[in-house]
């Protein structure tokens, strides 16, 4: 009985033993394992039993969830420094001691600087002492307006923020456009200003000799004196709200354009012209009846009756005046020619400018508000086309635009 009690008792601690050693066996196995999973944790955990499945599958969470967030974090990252670089404001980041630690393209093209601009000394590069004052302020927040390095007629709003004791941003904006808008506005008031300031003058004038007239006679002429003061202010608020209106209305599209009959309108322009009292001119005109133009039937007129009537003002009386309307290769031309001083080179490319007087012959009947060829040009504008003008010293000018044909129904 014994006997049997001890060979039982025998094959079960044999028993035992190899089952912990198939246990200890399995979990060496799957400690090797998790090491050569830990030192790639891209898939999912696959052991051979669950004794590590649990804590290895939470890292395996864990680190996933942390490579989408750092996946996120960089593609975040790349987005920002892409806008960052097509900004269309030039930024310069810049260390304490003036040398580039980041740019964009847009400042790179503005201050002339390199593709690698990393490490340049950007005060040595812009060579402007207010640059220079600017970068080493210790007070943040500042404006200046300097010169560009790269052009020097090219004006630059420079503006600093501090980023920390090490770093400054540098913003760099190009006010030239903005700069020249002001002056072409200031120069635009002083104008109107003397342009109504004369007109004004002869009016009160005239209203004082009223005042003490004492005939009806001396009230009617003083009356009359006063109409053309008058008209020509009237004129200048007229050609003021015409040109503000063209300047402040979208382009039109090409359907918002109607046909447009050119030599009809010549025609009429033409006999209110000749109706004139102080017209004393010879008029040749060479035009094709057929030539269909498109645009905008209001501005077309207004554009060759502004043209018309300037050939007229320049050309003494018994002079030639000639307009044509003529068909080209890809659509029609329209051509004034006066028989007056002319103009020289010089003045040409200034004549469409507000206000623009030619210290010439040609002032000396100019009744006009010196606003009519500023209009065409931007009516031209709204038009796709542009003015040309050509003129001889002593034997007048030639103005004329083109337009396209008028579209054919389907």
């Amino acid at each position: 009985m014994g006997t049997t009690v001890s060979f039982v008792s025998g094959d079960a601690t044999t028993g035992t033993i190899a089952s912990l050693l198939a246990v200890i066996i399995l979990v060496v196995i799957e400690l090797v394992h998790f090491s050569r999973w830990t030192r790639n944790t891209l898939s999912p955990p696959r052991m051979f039993t669950g004794l590590l499945y649990v804590p290895a599958n939470r890292l395996f969470m864990k680190v996933k969830n942390a490579r989408g967030r750092s996946k996120n974090l960089v593609n975040a990252s790349k987005t920002l420094r892409t806008q960052l670089k097509e900004l269309p404001e030039a930024w310069i980041v810049i260390k304490s001691n003036g040398s580039i630690a980041g740019s964009n393209d847009a400042a790179r093209d503005i201050l002339d600087l390199p593709i690698k601009a990393r490490g340049i000394n950007l005060i040595e590069h812009w060579q402007d002492p207010r640059v220079e004052t600017i970068i080493r302020s210790p007070v943040t927040d500042e404006i200046i307006e300097v010169s560009s390095p790269k052009d020097v007629n090219t004006q630059l709003e420079v503006r600093t923020h501090l980023f920390d004791d090490e770093h400054r941003l540098i913003l760099v904006r190009d006010v030239t456009p903005l700069n020249r808008l002001l002056t072409t506005r200031q120069d635009f008031l002083a104008n109107i200003s003397h342009e109504l300031r004369s007109p004004l003058t002869v009016i009160v004038g005239y209203l004082e000799a009223l005042q003490d007239s004492a005939t009806i006679q001396d009230t009617e002429e003083i009356v009359a004196r006063l109409f053309s003061p008058v008209q020509r202010m009237r004129n200048l608020v007229e050609d003021l709200l015409t040109l503000t209106r063209l300047e402040s209305s979208p382009r039109p599209s090409i359907y918002e354009m109607d046909n447009v009959n050119v030599a009809k309108i010549i025609e009429t322009i033409s006999r209110e012209i000749k109706e004139l009292e102080s017209f004393d001119h010879v008029i040749e005109m060479s035009i094709d009846d057929g030539a269909i133009a498109v645009g905008i039937q209001e501005e077309i007129y207004s554009a060759i009756n502004n043209l018309i009537i300037n050939a007229v003002r320049y050309t003494p009386g018994g002079e030639k005046i000639t307009i044509r309307w003529l068909t080209v290769e890809d659509g029609y031309v329209f051509e004034v020619s006066d028989s007056g001083p002319g103009i020289a080179p010089e003045h040409l490319q200034h004549l469409t400018e507000r206000f623009y007087r030619v210290d010439s012959p040609r002032n000396t009947k100019n009744g006009g508000t010196g606003l009519g060829l500023a209009i065409v040009k931007h009516i031209l504008l709204r038009h796709e086309s542009t003015l040309t003008i050509t003129s001889t010293i002593g034997e007048g000018s030639t103005f004329g635009f083109k337009l396209p044909q008028a579209r054919r129904s389907t």
